[in-house]
């Protein structure tokens, strides 16, 4: 992928450019070439002039795309940090613990490579641990914890939805999976006890929460991983119960 002519020039025209280019790269399995590259890392904030609705726009098309992990290359090209900051965040949080392989930035963009492509799941995936860099702590082992993420998470999620534009509708559901995705992780919960969180969270709303919580298990380290993979079985079973 690279410019017609002199890629400044293109750039300056409109800033916006410098998405598609990412975005091309990623429906069409492309890469960029490095004379185009360089001057977006040049002039990245730039983008701080378009308007937000133009950027969901281009970061639906990418991350619904088949290559939704080309949203690192948006992070190392530093266009990220102009109207995604969370994910840069997420992106230099380390995860120091057995169920994790990757840094938090790496493990959330893995899950997105593996829910199905639809805006609401891909932003869910996304965006299912981005309250991390905010509750992280360290145990007496040097073991890395999150408390609290999943709310902290849909609370920050709520956030850089309106800020990008998205409807009501779109917001309101990513942030619910947000909230519920690390739910009963491993455990075999009573019939009672799901029947109760199950009216919480809506009969309706269940399909969703098996969706992200089978794409963060996969993005996870094999650790424990039979025992997880029972507890949604489990899950499963009660709801058609």
């Amino acid at each position: 992928i690279r410019c017609v002519g002199e890629p400044t020039e293109r750039f300056t025209e409109d800033a916006l450019r410098m998405m598609r280019a990412v975005r091309f790269a990623a429906q069409l399995g492309f890469t960029i070439e490095d004379a185009t590259r360089q001057a977006i890392c040049d002039m990245a904030q730039n983008l701080s002039k378009i308007s937000a609705e133009r950027i969901q726009v281009e970061l639906v098309k990418m991350l619904t795309s088949d290559r939704p992990d080309l949203l690192r290359d948006a992070y190392e090209l530093g266009i990220t940090k102009v109207f995604l900051p969370e994910f840069d965040r997420m992106m230099e949080q380390p995860q120091n613990n057995p169920y994790h392989k990757y840094n938090v930035g790496v493990h959330s963009m893995e899950a997105v490579k593996v829910i199905e492509p639809t805006t609401v799941c891909r932003w869910a995936a996304l965006l299912h641990d981005v309250g991390k860099p905010e509750c992280h702590t360290v145990d007496e082992n040097g073991i890395d914890h999150f408390y609290g993420h999943n709310e902290k998470g849909a609370e920050i999620a709520r956030k850089v939805l309106r800020r990008l534009r998205f409807d009501n509708e779109t917001t309101d559901l990513v942030c619910k999976m947000v909230l519920w995705h690390d739910y009963g992780l491993g455990e075999m919960l009573k019939k009672t006890t799901f029947r109760k969180a199950l009216s919480r969270m809506g009969a309706d709303f269940f399909p969703y929460y098996i969706k992200i919580r089978r794409a963060d298990m996969a993005a996870q380290r094999d650790y424990k991983l039979e025992e997880r993979r029972n507890s949604i079985e489990h899950l499963e079973k009660l709801y058609q119960e």
